[in-house]
């Protein structure tokens, strides 16, 4: 099912480079970029009013749990300080958790470089918990905005296309390319939207799995490029 849809939207996509033309298609691929880039910028503006209020973050660190990941190992690794890990322990901890891209290595990192240490945050249950919520958090907030300034950019990029006289050279077509940057905005689009991979993950494991187990959908999760700029914390 999941491999049915992915291969709906890049036919969609196809379609759209070929009715549209090269340069309404290079432009719209562009923004879609231009989108993420600024979302991925201001993930702190939706994200730091949810980190301020104490009852709401407070209930995503209780509802995530991310000690039972630690007690894969050990539970008595929970409470126990993260300078007692070497390195080496570290990735045999963060392996065993078997958290989901890109929280493992948001985990493993944040643990190394202490980064947390200002608020407090000493043992590696909390750790694992605090990052845990920080990159979801960041990951939907991220989504949201994308959606937002996409939604925006298309909007304004249609009412030129279509207004009074138009922009004539957003017209100019050339099958071939403008199939191949459909194509290419197809997986743009996929790569984005399967950032969202990982929090269904870390909230329903099964539906997870059940996501991105199929080897195309697993190819847009695992080989995903914007996977490794969603901030860890």
């Amino acid at each position: 099912m999941v491999t049915v849809l992915i291969l709906i939207i890049l036919g969609v996509c196809i379609l759209a480079g070929y009715y549209r033309g090269v340069i309404y298609s290079a432009v719209s691929i562009g923004l879609t970029l231009l989108s993420f880039f600024l979302a991925l910028l201001l993930i702190p503006v939706v994200a730091r009013p949810v980190r301020q209020s104490k009852t709401l973050y407070g209930s995503l660190l209780y509802y995530f749990e991310g000690y039972e990941f630690v007690s894969k190992t050990s539970v008595e690794l929970i409470h126990d300080p993260i300078s007692t890990l070497d390195r080496q322990e570290l990735s045999d901890v963060v392996e065993n958790a078997a958290l989901p891209l890109p929280l493992n290595r948001a985990v493993e990192k944040n643990i190394w470089r202490e980064v947390y240490a200002k608020k407090g945050i000493t043992t590696i249950g909390d750790y694992f918990n605090q990052t845990i919520v920080d990159v979801v958090l960041n990951i939907l907030s991220l989504l949201f905005l994308f959606a937002v300034f996409r939604l925006l950019f298309g909007f304004v990029l249609r009412m030129i296309d279509y207004g009074r006289h138009g922009l004539p050279a957003l017209k100019q077509f050339d099958p071939l390319f403008s199939c191949g940057i459909g194509f290419l905005h197809g997986v743009v689009l996929l790569y984005i939207c399967f950032l969202i991979a990982p929090v269904i993950l870390t909230i329903v494991p099964r539906l997870g799995r059940e996501l991105v187990n199929p080897p195309l959908s697993g190819f847009f999760y695992r080989m995903n490029p914007f996977m490794w700029l969603v901030p860890t914390t």
